[in-house]
């Protein structure tokens, strides 16, 4: 089952995933990225604590990276990726895309505060 958490610091706003988020989930996450995009310009999405994941969840992801830049809004990945999303993201060719290859670069962000760890 994929779990999310919605943090909200000085810094702004971020959507943490954890478990399993697959096909079952793609309404909810679509949902949950549509309602920060609502209420900030720059959500922040962290896959570290995925478990799980199939290709709709690149494709939500990036459906709502389009849909935020349509409206000069921005979401950007932060943290690691996880083991499930590093092979994911690999196997589905997400990362050789090149409008969304830098999204799911493998490394590590630093954009987050010590407290979301």
């Amino acid at each position: 089952m994929g779990l999310h958490e919605v943090l909200r610091d000085d810094v702004g706003v971020t959507l943490r995933l954890t478990g399993a988020w697959t096909v079952e989930h793609a309404a909810a996450l679509r949902r949950e990225l549509l309602d920060l995009l609502a209420e900030t310009d720059m959500a922040r999405l962290d896959v570290a604590g995925v478990e799980a994941v199939d290709a709709s969840l690149f494709e939500v992801v990036h459906a709502a990276c389009l849909s935020a830049a349509r409206d000069a809004k921005r979401i950007q990945r932060v943290g690691p990726l996880s083991d499930a999303a590093r092979q994911a993201v690999r196997v589905s060719g997400f990362v050789e895309n090149g409008m969304f290859a830098e999204f799911w670069k493998d490394e590590e962000r630093h954009d987050q505060n010590d407290h979301d760890r």
